[in-house]
């Protein structure tokens, strides 16, 4: 995970040009950071919108999965799978769906290829310990 000047958390693949995909254009006037995502094994594009402070008991949060190879220290940064998507659970039109996320790592082996995980019933699965972290982050996804 990267930040830029305004504490915005995003993957360090996510870009701020144009994006031109099969399924998906988006001409990104702003130069918005945007980058690639799964839910569910279907890959969505996501717009980190930066750390947020809310009370996580009355707020309504969803999860965004962070595959990562171990912490630095008790309190560190996660050391991130390169080339790793997130993995959240929910995507716009679910009944659950909030765009608010509570991070989750799920600490992976080193021999571990990326993207092989997609989706949360991967992850529950998998036996990989997951950790839920305390920093919550807003993001604009595409359904």
């Amino acid at each position: 995970m990267a930040s830029d000047s305004i504490g915005a958390l995003h993957y360090s693949r996510d870009v701020t040009e144009e994006i031109r995909d099969t399924d998906f254009i988006f001409t990104n006037p702003h130069n918005q950071r945007v980058g690639p995502r799964w839910v569910r094994g279907e890959r969505v594009f996501a717009m980190p919108q930066g750390v947020i402070h809310i009370d996580p008991i009355k707020q309504k949060w969803a999860k965004e999965f962070v595959l990562i190879y171990g912490m630095d220290g008790p309190d560190g940064n996660p050391e991130r799978v390169p080339d790793q998507w997130g993995i959240y659970d929910t995507k716009p039109g679910d009944a659950d769906y909030s765009p608010i996320w509570r991070y989750h790592a799920v600490t992976v082996p080193r021999d571990y290829e990326p993207n092989t995980i997609r989706a949360e019933d991967d992850i529950l699965s998998s036996g990989y310990p997951v950790r839920h972290l305390q920093q919550l982050t807003g993001s604009i996804r595409s359904a």
